[in-house]
């Protein structure tokens, strides 16, 4: 905890160092602010550390934590859905680890959140997690069967809790002294030095880099002399055209790098191990991540192909998981940050044998009364841009409608690459934004699915299919616009057979 309240407090010295700067050097704020910051921040953390308590006891996890408020959790280790751990910077020359703990039905922040634990606690509470549990047979089975309700949801959730109890019952408990990480996995993907640069060169992070660097300069201008802006405003002016797009080029090539350089230490050392039932995702070079998700949790794998990665063929691998999605990957996890489109079916057959699916499959289109729908959403954005421009600055603003051409080339892209395909057991949909996303889903991780008919939509005979998955806050949803009607119904009643199928065993569970 102390370790969290110095990096806590680092952005505040910043802040503090630069109002207290704005007077043309180190006032007395800032000599005053500083330690105020320094002694609360340490304060506060010693009192957290000092109040915090946890075990594990009767196949439960308990939690006491607060300084003036006193908050007590307790959360069952059969709902843990993904153990989190990771180092920082700080965290690492002494040896701590960063664990968080996701449960089914968490929201947007992790259940549990310990900053600063050793390594070997943090693998003794993951064994502890996820060992054995000590209860008869008889009682995980009843309770899997008391978790089977008649909506498809709970139909799912009992399969997994019936699932656990037996992973748990075939699970050893390893010796305490023993690291949980040397273990030796049944399969390992690495992604190696080569793709870790071509996923830097393709990742597509120039324009938050360049917006990032013009913040941070935009703050120094309090701490520059006046003169120091005439004679930069005189020089700039002196150069000619030439020399001034050279210079954009020239940050813009920097920025360029920065961000293969961001993505470099972010994914570096990126493994996937697969021990049983457990899928370890580890990244980071500076800061190391390790995410445990466990398999029968995943309810479906989606591909996500950028704009600069689809011509040379390579695509992102996300799954989503009761559990173990973030804010920064938009509640999905990243699996495979980089593999080659052909390769995608021998990687999930390796990993996810549920979700291979053949790349050379031919998806079902869209009709083609549906292009103009899909030209004019492209179009209308636009719009936006072009009027305003065309009325202050005319006559030359006229020239912004050029960019409905590539607007009406994007929407094509859309519309043609849109589509979806069924069998039995899994349905695949896909569409595309401006990156193309093809997602999996088995038919029985679907909790709804819904087909929707605008009055537009009703006279040109199309439809709009969804599907609602579990995933980590409550749930995500996937939809495919303005297929035909006939094939948005004859989705609605291929899942509608799921349904019953899923009652019928619920009735003779119940018999």
């Amino acid at each position: 905890m102390i370790v969290q309240g110095i990096k806590g407090f680092i952005i505040p010295l910043i802040i503090a160092f630069f109002i207290g700067s704005t007077g043309g050097g180190i006032g007395i704020f800032t000599l005053i602010i500083i330690p105020v910051i320094i002694l609360f921040s340490l304060g506060y953390s010693f009192l957290y550390w000092w109040t915090y308590r946890y075990y594990v006891k009767d196949n439960e996890l308990y939690i006491r934590q607060g300084i003036i408020i006193k908050k007590n959790r307790y959360i069952q280790r059969r709902r843990v859905q993904s153990f989190d751990k990771s180092a920082g910077i700080l965290q690492r020359p002494f040896g701590l680890v960063r664990v968080k703990i996701e449960t089914a039905g968490g929201g947007s922040e992790p259940d549990v959140d310990i900053d600063a634990l050793t390594v070997q606690e943090a693998n003794r509470l993951k064994r502890e997690l996820m060992k054995k549990m000590d209860v008869p047979e008889e009682t995980e089975q009843s309770q899997a069967e008391l978790n089977v309700h008649s909506e498809n949801e709970e139909h799912v959730e009992g399969e997994d809790v019936h699932q656990d109890a037996l992973e748990e019952e075939s699970t050893e408990v390893v010796d305490a002294e023993e690291e949980w990480t040397e273990a030796e996995p049944d399969d390992r993907w690495v992604l190696g030095n080569k793709r870790l640069f071509i996923a830097g060169m393709t990742s597509g992070g120039v324009g938050l880099v360049l917006s990032a660097v013009i913040a941070i300069v935009s703050q120094f201008d309090v701490l520059l002399p006046e003169t120091f802006y005439e004679s930069t405003v005189g020089y700039a002016l002196s150069l000619t055209t030439t020399l001034i797009a050279l210079f954009v080029v020239l940050i813009a090539l920097i920025a360029y790098l920065i961000s293969i350089g961001i993505t470099i230490v972010k994914y570096g050392q990126f493994s996937v191990d697969k021990r049983g039932n457990d899928l370890i995702v580890s990244r980071g070079l500076l800061e190391k991540k390790q995410l445990t998700l466990k398999v029968h949790r995943i309810t479906a794998v989606r591909y996500v192909s950028t704009i600069l990665r689809q011509p040379f063929g390579y695509t992102t691998i996300y799954v989503e998981s009761k559990g173990g999605g973030n804010a920064e990957e938009q509640q999905s996890t990243m699996l495979i940050p980089l593999v080659k489109r052909k390769e995608v079916d021998e990687v999930l057959r390796r990993f996810l044998p549920e979700f291979v699916f053949d790349e050379g499959i031919t998806l079902t289109k869209l009709p083609k009364r549906a292009r103009i729908r899909y030209w004019i959403r492209a179009i209308l954005p636009t719009f936006f841009v072009t009027l305003p421009l065309t009325y202050f600055f005319p006559p030359f603003g006229a020239l912004s409608f050029l960019i409905v051409i590539p607007a009406l080339w994007i929407g094509h892209l859309r519309y043609r690459h849109a589509g979806h395909y069924v069998t039995d057991d899994r349905l695949v949909m896909q569409w595309r934004l401006f990156n193309l996303n093809r997602v999996i889903v088995p038919k029985r991780r679907i909790q709804a699915a819904d087909v929707v008919q605008s009055p537009i939509q009703r006279f040109r005979k199309l439809s709009t299919f969804s599907v609602s998955i579990l995933s980590s806050i409550s749930g995500k949803s996937f939809e495919v616009l303005d297929l035909s009607e006939n094939d948005g119904f004859d989705l609605k009643d291929w899942f509608s057979k799921q349904q019953q199928q899923n009652k019928n065993e619920e009735e003779s569970i119940v018999d």
